[in-house]
């Protein structure tokens, strides 16, 4: 079970794979459901390797597909 660390394991863990995260933002992502977590009594445990696919933007992270704009002139009602 090594792949399931704490959120300071996992904060060392990634920096030490050249990873640059910081336990804040780590906390914010989790805060917001970026990245998932278990709570085992007052600690927070995570899958060290869903911290990297999220970080890899395996999912498309926040790169929002492009916005096709109509060409041409429209019509402005006034």
């Amino acid at each position: 079970m090594a792949d399931v660390v704490t959120i300071n394991e996992a904060v060392k863990r990634a920096r030490s794979e050249g990873l640059p995260v910081s336990e804040y933002t780590l906390r914010r992502w989790i805060k917001t459901g970026a990245v998932p977590v278990r709570k085992a009594g007052s600690r927070m445990l995570l899958y060290y390797p869903n911290l990297v696919r999220f970080l890899q933007c395996e999912d498309g992270g926040d790169n929002a597909p492009a916005t096709v704009i109509p060409s041409g002139i429209r019509r402005v009602d006034l």
